[in-house]
């Protein structure tokens, strides 16, 4: 007897079930776009001030009506017809200049040695912990260490290598100790972070090929931190072109900046138009600055790597 086999019918096949991280990344996307707002409101509230600011730098000046509305170039003109301010500009541009070497030269071995350290964190955590204080705390100490009867005067006249206290506030020294100490952070964390991301095995590689540790320095771990010393450099001098604490108490009215002729110009003399027009040049002249010496670094990198 033969038996007939009856045909199952084919069971459809599933639907694909969706994946849980699409589900997720695609609800989260929302909150995650949420994280911009505050950043982004910021930008536009800078964004905006500077519009008012070059806006009133247009304005013209009247002793008793103050600030008359205007569409007039003069405060520009002034600006560089003055001698003083020439002279102002010149001087926070050789302080900045100061301050950004001194950062650099300190800062490279210690971003060195914290890149290579075991105790990165910790010794991250001691470099920003000045930061956690108020500007004017640290400044007033420093007031402090650089007064007649202060530390530094003591030991020097101690240790018998000066004859009777110097004055060392209300000096350029002040500020510029002030601003390193204030600014090197900046300079440190961006080089020690590239300097943390270079594989050892091309300082392992250049060590095999009988490389000292000198000739691997000069060519395998300086060339592949260029871009942290551009991010430092960069940084350092722009915040210590605007730097206002330091020149205000530490200068004591010595050591005339940009930052403090701006303040006086406001609030002193209440010439808002020029204070505006000579905070609109500041600003422009710095981004200049910095997008100059970035096009140069970024010029001599891809000559050099052209080169090899």
């Amino acid at each position: 007897m033969i038996r007939t086999v009856e045909a199952v019918p084919a069971v459809p096949p599933a639907p694909p079930r969706p994946r849980a991280h699409a589900w997720v990344g695609a609800r989260r996307l929302p909150w995650a776009g949420l994280l911009f707002v505050p950043g982004g409101i910021i930008i536009l509230s800078l964004v905006f001030a500077c519009l008012i600011l070059l806006r009133y730098s247009l304005n013209l000046w009247d002793p008793v009506r103050t600030m008359v509305p205007a569409w007039s170039a003069a405060n520009y003109l002034a600006f560089f017809r003055q001698p003083v301010l020439g002279r102002v500009f010149l001087n926070t541009l050789r302080i900045s200049v100061i301050v950004t070497g001194v950062c650099l030269v300190i800062g490279y071995p210690v971003a060195y040695g914290i890149s290579r350290s075991p105790r990165r964190n910790l010794l991250v955590f001691l470099l920003i912990a000045p930061m956690l204080m108020d500007v004017l705390i640290r400044t007033y100490g420093w007031i402090v260490l650089l007064s007649q009867r202060g530390l530094v005067n003591v030991l020097m006249t101690g240790l018998g290598l000066w004859g009777a206290p110097r004055r060392l506030i209300y000096t350029d020294l002040s500020v510029i100790l002030e601003l390193i100490h204030e600014l090197i952070p900046f300079m440190v964390l961006p080089i020690a972070n590239v300097l943390e991301r270079i594989d050892p095995a091309l300082r392992e590689a250049a060590m095999n090929l009988r490389a000292g540790p000198a000739r691997t320095f000069l060519f395998i771990t300086l060339p592949l931190s260029i871009p942290g010393l551009v991010a430092g450099t960069l940084l350092t001098f722009a915040l210590a072109m605007s730097a206002f604490s330091a020149p205000l108490i530490l200068g004591g009215g010595n050591v005339m900046t940009m930052t403090m002729l701006i303040q006086q110009q406001m609030l002193t003399t209440l010439n808002w138009p020029l204070g505006a027009a000579e905070a609109v040049v500041l600003v422009l002249v710095v981004v200049a600055i910095l997008l100059v010496a970035a096009y140069l670094v970024m010029r001599v990198l891809l000559l050099a790597f052209r080169g090899r």
